[in-house]
């Protein structure tokens, strides 16, 4: 039967700061599968509730062994269980699991949550110490708080992609939905800490949308003397390529591509360094490497390509022990072999029974009492769907009827 969540804890030496925790995610994709693995690597037993077909990253990047890079790299240390949440046989088991949760987690799409009874309302009427952490696109509430949204659209709508010569070009990777997912995380945390000097749970809400501000947090900042400038600004904007204006004619206008000296990526004879000098000393210290070591340094520092006459290794030399900022330009493929990367144990190694040893990202910071410590392999799904409905008191028999009807999935492969 349901035990109830567990609100006081010892933790052994050692042991990752969640140990002894429950959490039940219903995630899909980045956001809340990401958080998943946060907490899972805190040592939480995090139970992933997926549908019969499985969380959709199941087929993204699929590897010719059948797995997928898209669910190993969010979903390690997690248990599966596969069910059908739209089954009325599956909805007592399920609301019996969340009652022994501490944490759930879940990004259903508006509307789902009510429609299968779990939403924050229902939830907490029978666990009432529940931390119930939700996110969406555009936020719970407002104009759009029932639409749908992926990182591409929150990209876009909220001015987070980058401006080119050639057109908007949306970001490489999924930025907001991994800001999401530590805003997340952060907040699953502060509520573990209210709740344990209360004993209240409570529902918290992180959105895309909020995630991709958090982004721009360097820009985001309107005093009410450029109040009128903004807005002549954003109405311009709002009728520009309607008018027929072409794509440099509004970056022009909007200020995108200006030129910001001593900050930005410099051409050398090999490849590219990235230089930030921030402040007028910094300024004069690049001056002064520049003026030295370039027949051209005005050029130079305004972005052309007359650092091509030395290296990137060279110039580096010059600006690391001048103390500035700089970093040559890299491609992701190039970190797996990084000494730097290498010696403060960013990546990590798990076994997989199929790929060998498979090299993903590890625990996001360190911690020397309560360790992160990465979990096992991602589950294969359903795997533990027999051993945790077990657990809360199904009898074997029951199991199995609804595995004959259809309403859950046994172990095995996708």
């Amino acid at each position: 039967m349901a035990t109830g969540p567990r609100n006081s804890l010892v933790i052994p030496a050692g042991a990752g700061p969640f140990v002894g925790l429950r959490v039940v995610e219903f995630g899909r994709l980045i956001a809340v599968p990401y958080c998943g693995q946060l907490l899972a690597d805190c040592g939480a037993e995090v139970v992933k509730v997926e549908p019969l077909t499985g969380d959709p990253a199941r087929g993204n990047g699929v590897l010719p062994s059948g797995d997928s890079r898209q669910f190993l790299n969010k979903n390690r240390g997690k248990r599966s269980i596969s069910v059908d949440l739209s089954n009325r046989e599956v909805a007592p088991v399920i609301r019996r699991l969340v009652d022994t949760a501490d944490v759930l987690l879940a990004n259903f799409r508006p509307g789902v949550a009510e429609r299968l009874g779990l939403d924050y309302p229902t939830v907490s009427s029978t666990n009432p110490a529940i931390i119930y952490a939700s996110n969406s696109a555009f936020g719970s509430e407002g104009p759009r708080a029932s639409d749908i949204g992926v990182d591409i659209v929150l990209q876009a709508y909220s001015g987070l992609w980058q401006a080119s010569a050639g057109g908007p070009v949306p970001l490489r990777d999924p930025v907001i939905d991994y800001a999401a997912a530590m805003l997340m995380s952060f907040g699953v945390a502060a509520a573990l800490y209210h709740r344990a000097r209360t004993g209240k749970g409570q529902r918290l809400d992180t959105a895309l949308l909020q995630a991709s501000l958090l982004l721009q947090n360097n820009h985001l900042v309107r005093v009410e003397s450029d109040r009128v400038w903004r807005s002549e600004l954003s109405a311009w904007l709002g009728n520009a390529f309607a008018e027929g204006l072409t794509w440099k004619e509004v970056l022009e206008r909007r200020g995108f591509g200006s030129a910001q000296p001593y900050y930005g990526l410099l051409r050398t004879a090999d490849g590219y360094l990235a230089v930030g000098g921030f402040g007028e000393a910094a300024r004069a210290k690049i001056r002064e490497i520049v003026e030295s070591r370039s027949p051209d340094p005005e050029s130079v520092i305004h972005g052309s390509e007359a650092l091509r006459g030395r290296s990137t290794e060279e110039w580096l030399e010059d600006f690391e022990a001048a103390g500035i900022p700089a970093a040559p330009l890299r491609f992701p493929e190039e970190i797996f072999d990084d000494p730097q990367v290498a010696a403060n144990g960013f990546l990590t190694t798990i076994d997989h029974p199929r790929l060998g040893q498979v090299e993903v990202l590890g625990p996001p910071l360190s911690m020397n009492e309560t360790p992160l410590i990465p979990g096992s392999l991602p589950p294969d799904l359903g795997s533990d769907t027999r051993d945790v409905l077990k657990e809360l008191g199904i009898s074997v028999q029951e199991i199995a009827r609804l595995e004959q009807i259809g309403a859950v999935r046994i172990g095995g492969r996708q």
